[in-house]
């Protein structure tokens, strides 16, 4: 029955109801559920329960438990791993967005995976069986009794012991996945029609951390590939294994089968909700691009914009206030805080590198959050020691963009460009001296990246107005940072582990090759090692060769247009000789081709003959550093008859041009030379190599012409003679 209580809230008189005792909620206590993890935090002290969730901390079950749905009883302060994960040797982690994977998916691919190893194991046994191997179990066919070597069937064909051992590892790689699948392993990863084993997978996430990752080590490498490809980004997943199938001698078409899928999978993460695992994965695409054979083709500039532009969306920048950026509650420990604003500077990192490669103006944000110091403790804690060298050393390259390169002609007056260039090293020196020993063990990519930024900061010597050679100590300053830069990126080429390093760092080696091919070709060259200069460019061209990732990539492609310039000025054709250049035709080319948009009273130019007197002057002057290959690729594009690109895929897949062959080595300078006729194929006789003025339709002789290229990408690309495009001064 009903019992009354007088300790009702209103009226002394009322009563409270009481159901303890009623039929209908009664309940046997053989149907209760046991209580969980997540309920032990809901009891008060004195064993009632509180008033209001909301108000309790709930203590949460850890990853394994919580996908089997099991009691858990792990400690968080201090944290001490539950008894289950301890038993069964699991890794004991709670992650706030961890979601459990429904057993009917995963049942459903574990059939599909399952009927996948039964096609591929029925095809390899049909193999072993029509080279004249008999079919038998996986537990009986070993290699004890080999089919005789040099064993001739009624094919006809001729079966080895290689062709046994290769048949053999086959079937018992698919035996070995077939028995993963029934004790419940981590099935095949599939992206297209591109799909790996876990024992693949593993093998070229080993590849990533032990060749690739020390150069930008922002990633957890304790993380397991399932765990990256399940919890973190399905992108990170794919861009880790992308990035170490560059060089992976096990699959030579793994990358090349990756490609287009790997495309598709970013654009689908990027109009999706991302969250920071998507921008560490554009990071590393970014920094290890998808081979491209044509700049048009290459979205990696595109792709650090989205980049930076997604980071900024999701408020890494503000990596303490994620709530501000975000419709729903976000609670972050401090290791996903830390880890956001790891992030953030590897993202400002690898947009400096982009932008420098490229040859573009920065796109960083080098913001309070990201001003370290190296006598703060929880700082260094937070970032490691090489990413705190690398984000400062990429703060430089970003304000030599901003003060020198992104200057007008206009800004520094005569001789104050060297001057500020010489303060500037002198500060690079003093920051260098700073960094030293903060890195401890990594000193020689340390001293490569900081070749490369004093590299990109004598570069500008190309923009320098002085025309008084003797005066020039600035070019000799550049020849000394070319060479000390190519110096350390050989280093790296005789223990074979050039071909690891970012693209950026390749983009620099060929913008120092193209330097040493402009200064060797000069006036300038007497007052320069002219053998040793020779050797660094030879050298050039076979390091870029040997690292590229796919033949006639664009690696490849500006590799072999640095071995034809240097070569055709080999072939006699003096490029520092005035009296060689053609005429220009269009009166206002003086003003296209000047370097400072003044005529010189030196004598710069020749308005009257149409001359170009300078060879070390730079027809394409908008691409910062990056400029001196922008201009010969310029100048080599312009030399060619017709066909320029399709007759450079022929040359670099089947005959690449020797650049130092003995029957033509490159005068020294000042010795008599003749002019004979160019030997290379589709060269065009009439056309100076590196001093090269020539006849422009109208509408093109001014400077502000550049418009009819991509402003991103222009070179070695397919394009119809320019009589037949404008109309005008129009581009059709």
């Amino acid at each position: 029955m009903l019992s009354m209580s007088p300790t009702t809230p209103g009226t002394q008189g009322a009563q409270q109801l009481s159901y303890a005792n009623s039929p209908a909620s009664g309940r046997p206590n053989a149907f209760k559920r046991p209580a969980s993890s997540d309920d032990e935090a809901d009891v008060g002290d004195n064993g009632r329960q509180p008033s209001s969730r909301k108000n309790t901390a709930v203590k949460r079950a850890c990853n394994e438990c919580r996908q089997q749905k099991l009691k858990c009883n792990v400690q968080q302060d201090p944290f001490k791993s539950c008894d289950r994960c301890l038993k069964q040797r699991l890794r004991c982690v709670i992650e706030p967005n961890f979601k459990r994977v429904g057993k009917r998916n995963r049942n459903a691919e574990m059939e599909r995976e399952m009927e996948d190893l039964r096609e591929r194991l029925a095809f390899y046994e049909g193999k072993g069986a029509a080279a004249g191997i008999p079919i038998q179990s996986q537990q009986q066919q070993t290699t004890l009794n080999p089919p005789p070597e040099n064993h001739t069937f009624g094919t006809g064909s001729i079966h080895t012991e290689e062709d046994n051992a290769f048949l053999q590892s086959q079937q018992e790689a698919v035996a070995t996945s077939l028995l993963d699948l029934r004790s419940g392993s981590p099935m095949f990863h599939s992206l297209g029609e591109v799909r790996l084993a876990p024992a693949q997978v593993n093998e070229l996430f080993a590849e990533f951390f032990q060749n690739y990752h020390t150069f930008l080590p922002f990633l957890d490498p304790v993380r397991s590939p399932d765990e990256v490809h399940s919890q973190d980004s399905r992108l990170l997943f794919w861009a880790i294994i992308s990035v170490a199938a560059r060089h992976y001698g096990a699959d030579d078409n793994l990358l090349s089968r990756l490609k287009e899928p790997l495309t598709d999978l970013i654009w689908e993460a990027i109009k999706k909700s991302p969250n920071h695992h998507v921008v560490k994965a554009l990071c590393l695409l970014c920094t290890w691009p998808l081979p491209a054979r044509t700049t048009v083709n290459d979205p990696t500039f595109m792709l650090c914009g989205v980049m930076m532009q997604i980071a900024m969306q999701i408020g890494l920048h503000q990596p303490t206030h994620p709530q501000d950026f975000s419709r729903t509650k976000v609670r972050l420990r401090e290791e996903d805080i830390h880890d956001r604003l790891r992030t953030w500077a590897v993202c400002n990192i690898v947009a400096q590198t982009v932008s420098t490669g490229n040859g573009q103006p920065s796109i960083t944000l080098y913001d309070s959050t990201l001003e370290f110091r190296m006598d703060d403790e929880e700082h260094m804690r937070i970032i490691p020691p090489d990413l705190f060298v690398r984000l400062r050393q990429e703060m430089a390259a970003s304000r030599i963009n901003r003060l020198l390169y992104s200057a007008t002609s206009h800004r520094f007056s005569e001789g104050a460009a060297a001057t500020y260039m010489n303060l500037e090293a002198d500060r690079l020196k003093e920051e260098r001296g700073v960094l030293d020993g903060v890195n401890k063990g990594k000193t020689e990519l340390e001293e490569l990246h900081h070749s490369a930024v004093f590299l990109h900061l004598h570069l500008y010597s190309f923009f320098n107005t002085e025309q008084r050679l003797e005066k020039r100590d600035d070019l000799v300053a550049l020849y000394f940072a070319a060479t000390s830069f190519l110096e350390r990126a050989f280093e790296l080429q005789d223990k074979d582990t050039l071909k690891f390093v970012p693209y950026y760092i390749m983009q620099m080696a060929l913008a120092a090759g193209f330097a040493l091919l402009k200064l060797l070709n000069s006036d300038f060259a007497s007052r320069l090692p002219f053998e040793q200069g020779r050797n660094f460019v030879s050298r050039t061209v076979v390091a870029m060769r040997k690292s590229k990732v796919m033949t006639n990539d664009l690696l490849d492609r500006l590799a072999e247009v640095l071995a034809q310039l240097w070569k055709e000025s080999a072939r006699g054709r003096s490029v520092h000789s005035m009296s060689q250049s053609p005429l220009v035709s269009n009166p206002g080319m003086a003003t296209m081709f000047s370097t400072t948009g003044e005529t010189n009273t030196q004598g710069q130019r020749r308005e009257s003959s149409g001359m170009l007197e300078d060879p070390l002057g730079l027809i394409i002057r908008s691409r910062m550093s990056l400029s001196v290959v922008f201009d010969c690729v310029w100048r080599w594009r312009e030399s060619q008859v017709s066909g320029a690109s399709e007759q450079l895929d022929s040359t670099v897949a089947n005959n690449p041009t020797n650049p130092d062959s003995s029957s033509n080595s490159t005068p020294p300078p000042g010795a008599a030379i003749e002019n004979p006729a160019h030997g290379l194929p589709q060269f065009n006789p009439h056309l100076n190599t590196l001093s090269m003025p020539l006849s422009l339709p109208n509408g093109l002789a001014s400077a502000n012409s550049f418009e009819i290229f991509d402003p991103v990408s222009w070179m070695l690309e397919s394009q119809t003679e320019w009589g037949t495009q404008f109309e005008n001064g129009r581009f059709f």
